[in-house]
């Protein structure tokens, strides 16, 4: 099963905060059977964002190990306002939340690694901006990843 699917792609994320942003996308994770527990996954990956999330170029990239997530997946969000993870850093139009299972090692960090070469392509980059649905956005996400 690939880590990028439709389902759990939002193209219109309506988020006030990043809490918003990330519960939001927890919730598609858990409604798409990637996972049972969506309150568990909020508090895993806002423990882990304690520690800083990486945002690139208006993307921003939240990610944790979760007992709530049973499969490896990719949440991708779009936000024409922006959400602020670090108050340093402009508001992310992107959102990319990495989860994998408690006991799935470092698979998000080797996914994490994989996307951050890829936001170094500005053709990478504008595509993520505009593509017009979900299953072009996955076309784009899964060419050449092998996910």
């Amino acid at each position: 099963m690939s880590v990028f699917a439709a389902e759990l792609i939002d193209l219109e994320l309506v988020a006030s905060d990043k809490v918003a942003a990330i519960t939001s996308l927890a919730e598609r994770a858990v409604a798409a059977g990637r996972g049972s527990d969506a309150s568990q996954i909020v508090k895993d990956v806002i423990a882990r964002d304690e520690m800083g999330t990486p945002q690139f170029d208006g993307v921003a990239i939240p990610h944790a190990r979760s007992a709530g997530i049973d499969v490896a997946s990719v949440l991708v969000a779009r936000s024409a306002d922006g959400v602020v993870f670090d108050p340093e850093e402009p508001g992310a139009d992107v959102i990319f939340m990495i989860l994998v299972p408690e006991g799935g090692g470092d698979e998000h960090i080797a996914i994490l690694s994989g996307l951050a070469r890829r936001l170094m392509d500005p053709e990478f980059t504008a595509a993520l901006r505009t593509s017009e649905s979900a299953e072009a956005l996955v076309a784009v996400l899964s060419n050449g990843e092998g996910n």
